[in-house]
């Protein structure tokens, strides 16, 4: 029989209980994929993510993402999460200034950075360069709004309008006009059915609104779509690559470095606070950074026969 030590962490929050929750095992060298896929089933959480060493030399670890259902590549959360929970173990020492490691994943190498200071780890951020394709075909406004649950005037399509927008997996995001209006969404299976979204290849919604009630946040975002059940309000962490391409993609947008934060959640519903920094030069290729802060909440063992 094998014990298997894991944690469970609450990331982009200073907060216990908020946030998005992760199963982190840092160490899984012992455990097959399969099991790795049963105990992600097992936890139940929107992610986990299982630390092996590496099989590339300049890495400092593996990482492997796993769904209750599926392995998949990125979750911003997850790495997140890892990060605290390597440096609350002392696997990565919490000093003064900057300490970076590199992450193995299906993504490639990912640059995780961990910055401290006097009184300890402040942030993890990860590092990563996407190529976003973004393509303006999308439901026309009024099936996107009866989707939605929304009156049409809800979406915004002055200073942003709806576009589909990928960095590997697609998202169909729509700006709304108010942050309320974000949190008034109900989302419609049968008007999605009946609608064109179907034909497209984004199966979930990022909804945002660039008018924010909280003065440390600049964007509100939520995930909505046909797989995603009318309670929830899962992490929004796996978007932000794409959402970073999207805002890209818009003229306005002059080229430079953007600093911004988005938020996810209520006080009542698992508040995140998301931190993004983005390199807009006009190109095919995108760097971006995602930080935020974590909270390990708990610690166990367990047993695989």
């Amino acid at each position: 029989m094998t014990a298997v030590i894991y944690y469970l962490a609450d990331a982009f929050t200073r907060e216990p209980f908020n946030g998005a929750q992760v199963g982190v095992f840092p160490k899984a060298e012992s455990l097959s994929e399969r099991q790795m896929q049963q105990l992600a089933g097992e936890l139940n959480l929107p992610h986990s993510v299982f630390l092996l060493p590496p099989e590339n030399p300049q890495a400092s670890y593996l990482a492997r993402l796993f769904t209750p259902y599926r392995e998949v590549e990125f979750a911003a959360q997850a790495f997140i999460a890892a990060g605290f929970v390597l440096a609350q173990s002392g696997t990565v020492a919490e000093s003064a200034g900057a300490t970076r490691i590199l992450l193995e994943t299906r993504r490639g190498l990912l640059p995780m950075h961990f910055l401290c200071d006097s009184t300890g780890l402040k942030q993890v951020a990860l590092a990563l360069t996407v190529e976003p394709i973004v393509d303006s075909f999308t439901p026309p406004i009024e099936e996107l709004a009866a989707m939605l649950g929304l009156k049409s005037t809800l979406i915004e399509t002055k200073r942003f309008t709806p576009k589909i927008a990928s960095c590997g997996r697609p998202f169909l995001i729509v700006p709304l006009v108010r942050a309320e209006a974000v949190e008034q969404v109900v989302f419609d299976f049968k008007r999605w059915s009946e609608s064109t979204a179907p034909a497209t290849a984004a199966q979930e919604i990022l909804l945002f609104s660039p008018r924010t009630r909280e003065p440390q946040a600049d964007f509100r975002a939520r995930l909505v779509g046909p797989n995603i059940g009318p309670k929830e309000d899962p992490p929004v962490g796996e978007a932000m690559p794409a959402f970073c391409g999207y805002l890209c993609s818009f003229p306005q947008l002059r080229q430079g470095t953007y600093a911004f934060t988005v938020e996810r959640g209520s006080k009542s519903s698992r508040r995140s606070l998301l931190n993004l920094e983005m390199d807009h030069k006009g190109q095919d290729k995108l760097s971006l950074r995602i930080g935020g802060k974590a909270v390990v909440i708990a610690a166990g063992t367990i047993r695989i026969p």
